[in-house]
């Protein structure tokens, strides 16, 4: 990866193929998304918690996998899903920081210019020909802006989930259909008995900082779980079947 800040002069002739973008996420079995998708997102993944190993904060994820580097939605040239998280889409753009001359620091926009997205037969372009931004570009942004406004309030909603002591660990053991058992930690979610036990004032705070129906969709989310474990058993009967034929 080499990021640099985008330039609209100096990048004009790039071509991006953004359908590349997926395929970046072939190996990634937590994806981190921002609350705003979290209702999309319950629809198809479960979204679960995790220390960021350095700074040992909090942050959400789609959990795409049960194994490291493992992704049940990938089909081998797309994401098989409805919904593809913002932070698999924007790609292969980030957020990074500039240095300012009052010394605060502003967000930019960054490209990698190492990504495969960059290819001479993509489709998409950085600019139009009379040097405006494109329509593709613009929608980028847009992703980017909803992530960038987005960290705070998932800042407030974990931060709040700590305070009511609603975030603890999940351990699943799991026995796959050919025996083979998985187990997977590391994991945190909403305790629902805790956050039931939440007496009225709280339950209602909740509701006035828009935070009630994202612990609802976390919650409904861990169902979730059962689709991945069979996306892995019908993964493990292919390969198993696949083996059988070459034999």
């Amino acid at each position: 990866m080499h990021l640099v800040e985008l330039s609209r002069a100096e990048h004009s002739e790039l071509k991006i193929n953004p359908d590349l973008a997926e395929a970046s996420a072939a190996k990634q079995h937590l994806i981190p998304i921002v609350v705003s998708e979290f209702r999309k997102a319950a629809t198809q993944y479960p979204i679960v918690f995790a220390k960021n190993p350095e700074t040992g904060r909090f942050a959400p994820y789609v959990l795409n996998g049960l194994e490291p580097e493992e992704n049940l939605f990938w089909s081998g040239t797309k994401m098989d899903v409805a919904y593809v998280p913002l932070n698999v889409r924007r790609r292969p753009f980030f957020v990074g920081m500039a240095d300012t001359s009052s010394g605060a620091n502003d967000n930019v926009l960054c490209i990698d210019i190492e990504s495969s997205c960059i290819a001479a037969s993509g489709q998409k372009s950085i600019v139009d020909p009379d040097g405006s931004d494109s329509p593709y570009l613009k929608e980028i942004l847009s992703i980017v802006r909803t992530l960038v406004q987005g960290q705070e309030q998932t800042n407030t909603f974990i931060s709040t989930a700590l305070s009511l002591d609603l975030l603890c660990p999940i351990v699943l053991d799991i026995v796959l259909e050919d025996g083979k058992p998985l187990h997977v930690e590391g994991l945190y979610s909403i305790d629902e008995d805790r956050f039931r036990a939440l007496d009225k004032d709280k339950v209602e705070r909740l509701w006035n900082e828009g935070l009630l129906d994202l612990i609802y969709s976390v919650i409904v989310s861990t169902g979730q779980i059962f689709n991945l474990i069979r996306l892995r058993n019908e993964r493990e009967s292919l390969n198993l079947a696949w083996r059988d034929n070459e034999n």
